[in-house]
């Protein structure tokens, strides 16, 4: 009988969360330092799978180039002006990642429904991070909103079926 909550589900949206706020609130060192336990932890006590490495890499490469057109396009801005997103936000990324095989794993057979999620909580996370950092959304709000859930409604389902791909793989080479 499949157990009710499932321990490695727990702790890997909760290592997530917690470090989500780290990063935020904290920025680039501590972001840094958040990543290196929350990858240290996931590869102990959530996933046994080296191959996923490989998807941690895509999926922070597919965000940093996401981020930096967000900031190019001044949908996202910041103090320092730059282009290029700071490196707290490309350590989400990183920790999104983690959550791909794991706590969001269902959404990998439920594709409409990752599409609705991601056009709700990609902008979402957006929004509430420049609520706690030194980024902000551009103007129009709304616009700016808009376009991020546009990315976010494909953003996530593309990154699952990457996720997905993984497992195929790691079950294939297992049998």
């Amino acid at each position: 009988m499949k157990k009710f909550i499932d321990a490695k589900k727990v702790i890997n949206a909760s290592l997530f969360n917690i470090a989500w706020l780290v990063c935020v609130i904290f920025g680039d060192l501590a972001a840094v330092m958040a990543c290196t336990v929350v990858l240290l932890l996931h590869f102990l006590l959530v996933s046994r799978n080296p191959a996923e490495g490989s998807l941690l890499l895509k999926v922070v490469i597919l965000g940093w180039l996401v981020d930096t057109a967000l900031f190019s396009a001044n949908l996202l801005t910041s103090d320092v002006g730059s282009i290029l997103p700071p490196l707290w936000l490309s350590c989400l990324w990183l920790l999104f990642a983690t959550t791909l095989n794991h706590c969001f794993v269902w959404f990998q057979q439920h594709k409409i429904v990752a599409i609705i999620v991601g056009a709700i909580a990609g902008p979402s996370s957006y929004f509430a991070g420049c609520q706690l950092s030194a980024i902000a959304i551009g103007e129009p709000l709304f616009t700016s909103l808009l376009i991020i859930a546009l990315v976010w409604a494909v953003i996530f389902p593309v990154v699952l079926s990457w996720a997905n791909r993984l497992n195929d793989q790691s079950q294939s080479a297992a049998s």
